[in-house]
């Protein structure tokens, strides 16, 4: 993919949590009703005792932890065009990947917000609608990145990846690129952060 280094589009640079791919969805329905499905990257759990693959389900936890329910009826509230709403993110920490983030319980970090009505939304964008109701997004590295103007080859944007979490400040995954807008994405892991943890 060398040939991303010739964009001339703005991006943005987030931290790549290393967790399980978490998905909120709401969509209403008839008579004013609204149903949250809660899912994994391949599974959907209809409730929150469904069985997962870590001890307890992990997913129904951050949806009760961040009362998402209520956070995307209220959103669909606001924004009645919209049909459905998605917001995805990365749940992490204990016993969840390798990578624990030193900590002894679990959290969410939203990395996308996602309208029925036009796509992603933009990552400060998110991170200013998803603040009103208390859900963390992904750390911001760098924004309004051209990267004609900052990297030369592939291993120059590798080596960037490189460096301390925002989240505890030892080694991150990676970066996540997405251009300002939100609609085009994609990632550059840490080389030694794969060598440690999942080598």
């Amino acid at each position: 993919m060398p040939w991303i280094l010739n964009s001339t589009d703005k991006w943005i640079a987030t931290e790549k949590i290393d967790g399980t791919s978490t998905t909120f969805t709401m969509k209403r329905g008839k008579f004013g009703r609204k149903s949250l499905y809660v899912c994994a990257r391949n599974v959907c759990f209809g409730e929150e005792n469904k069985p997962c693959y870590y001890d307890t389900n992990v997913y129904w936890e951050m949806a009760k932890k961040y009362d998402i329910y209520n956070v995307l009826a209220d959103l669909l509230e606001k924004l009645p065009r919209e049909e459905w709403i998605a917001i995805q993110g990365e749940t992490y920490g204990d016993g969840v990947q390798k990578r624990d983030y030193s900590l002894k319980e679990h959290d969410f970090a939203a990395f996308n917000l996602i309208f029925s009505s036009s796509g992603r939304v933009g990552t400060m964008d998110m991170i200013r609608i998803l603040k009103e109701y208390n859900i963390p997004c992904v750390p911001v590295i760098e924004g309004n990145i051209v990267f004609t103007d900052k990297f030369t080859t592939v291993e120059d944007m590798l080596l960037w990846a490189e460096g301390d979490s925002k989240v505890d400040g030892l080694p991150r995954e990676g970066i996540v690129f997405r251009t300002m807008d939100g609609q085009k994405s994609f990632k550059a892991v840490s080389n030694s952060f794969l060598l440690k943890y999942h080598g």
